[in-house]
């Protein structure tokens, strides 16, 4: 078995398929994916990923999932509905990992998880990075800035309706493409060297009023901010037509914004990846048609969350 073998798990999603493609790329001589639904691996199957089945629920698949494996990424699982379940999670994953003799674990974290108290999943990312510590493993745990892809699952409706309210004051925001944080984790899992916990962030921490400005200039169409309350915020978006499971997350968002803990540098991730990291300008450019379909009436009903 061969001793390079690198571990993708939640391979199936979004930024698992971006880093065993970049891992692809980079020519490494054995990968594996793993997906608690291996039917939609057939892609990276067909690339010659070797694919397996786990399932971080089931003790038996997270046990075997790392036999042979040197090097793997964790991305953290989307299990938010349940207090403490997510945390069992991935201290399951982190102790099969270390019986397995797993030479360095790196994991999706968030920027400044401790701090941010606004974000209701924060802890479990302090757990998991306290796991981590305390396996004596080489680790790195990155600290993904929100992804630019998020503001698809709104920014339609705030088009559609001119006005940008938000809660987040003067605090700032490093949003970083989905892409370009696969990238960094690609990079970081090509050494047996851990680095700890590092930010994968954007390189503009901006305000709202700026992302806004960015916005509109690359829309051809004036986005005005408002400044307003919590709990305004929350029926405004209601009002504009934001789908309900997205409104938390967005008011959370701009409360931990507010505090400061998404004001985060870019530096790690551009020694990562040996470049500039995607703007939000570009983003936005590269969007411009999508967002200003999706601002139809029939199309914002029907947006998914990103």
């Amino acid at each position: 078995m061969n001793s390079q073998a690198i571990l993708v798990t939640g391979a199936s999603g979004a930024l698992g398929q971006l880093v065993c493609r970049y891992l692809l790329e980079a020519n490494h001589p054995r990968i594996v994916a793993a997906s608690r639904t291996p039917g939609r691996l057939r892609n990276l199957a067909s690339a010659g990923v070797e694919t397996r089945r786990v399932d971080f629920d089931d003790v038996a698949t997270v046990s075997t999932v790392f036999a042979g494996i040197r090097r793997a990424l964790i991305i953290s699982t989307d299990e938010l509905a349940t207090p403490g379940r997510r945390q069992r999670q991935h201290d399951d994953a982190i102790e099969a990992a270390v019986r397995h003799g797993v030479r360095h674990i790196a994991y999706t974290s968030m920027p400044d998880p401790d701090a941010s108290t606004a974000i209701p999943f924060a802890v479990d990312h302090v757990a998991a990075e306290t796991a981590l510590r305390r396996s004596a493993l080489a680790y790195s745990s990155l600290r993904n800035s929100w992804y630019q892809e998020n503001l698809l699952a709104y920014l339609p409706q705030v088009v559609r309706d001119g006005v940008w309210f938000t809660a987040a004051g003067e605090g700032r925001i490093a949003y970083v493409a989905r892409a370009d944080a696969a990238a960094a984790a690609a990079a970081v899992l090509d050494g047996d060297d851990g680095h700890g916990a590092i930010d994968v962030a954007g390189p503009q921490s901006l305000t709202v009023e700026q992302i806004a400005t960015l916005l509109g200039a690359a829309l051809g169409r004036q986005v005005r901010v408002e400044h307003v309350g919590q709990e305004t915020l929350k029926r405004e978006l209601a009002r504009q037509g934001v789908a309900p499971a997205m409104i938390p997350m967005v008011a959370a968002t701009e409360a931990n914004q507010a505090a400061g803990h998404f004001d985060v540098s870019d530096d790690a991730i551009t020694a990562l990846i040996r470049r500039r990291p995607t703007t939000l300008s570009e983003f936005f450019r590269t969007h411009a048609d999508d967002l200003l379909a999706l601002t139809r009436d029939d199309a914002v009903s029907a947006l998914p969350l990103v």
